[in-house]
């Protein structure tokens, strides 16, 4: 679940993005989403991406300036329903890979759960980890991608406040 909405676009994927959106069991036995980030690709497809939005890639360490937004929900906003029968992209408990041309949303400028990358603390300011994950480290508001709003360990998800600047 998206906690409030920011700027939702759409993207297609340049190339396959593993467990985009990731749904996992939690130390108490309840299964939780999380959803990783995406990044505009160093070398663009030729064709246009003739979506609201444009191609994206699984984020990466070290790729904040390509930083577009994070996967959007797994049953909402619209555009994550399989188009033709207007049924969620994912059954009930499932993690959701994407494979080159799939289309998905991706949002920022909101509170969402995300992916840690490395163990985060509450409060920290935040920079692209490895596969999309997000990690301590931003050296100021002006490069951060976003905010923790709790504490995670690595490979936990953790609800943070994403922005982008463009």
């Amino acid at each position: 679940m998206i906690i409030s909405s920011g700027q939702i676009l759409t993207g297609k994927a340049a190339a396959t993005i593993q467990n985009g959106i990731t749904v996992a069991e939690d130390a108490n036995g309840f299964f939780r989403t999380a959803y990783k980030a995406v990044c505009f690709p160093d070398t663009a497809p030729a064709t246009a991406s003739d979506v609201n939005g444009t191609w994206v890639v699984e984020g990466a360490s070290g790729k904040d300036d390509n930083f577009l937004g994070v996967i959007g929900d797994d049953t909402a906003p619209e555009p994550n329903l399989t188009l033709s029968s207007r049924k969620p992209v994912l059954d009930y408990g499932a993690s959701r890979s994407f494979a080159v041309g799939d289309v998905m949303t991706f949002e920022r400028n909101g509170v969402m759960y995300v992916l840690a990358g490395g163990d985060i603390a509450e409060g920290d300011l935040l920079k692209l980890g490895a596969n999309g994950t997000f990690v301590a480290g931003a050296t100021n508001k002006a490069s951060a991608l976003g905010r923790a709003y709790e504490a995670a360990e690595e490979g936990e998800r953790f609800m943070a406040m994403i922005g982008n600047v463009l």
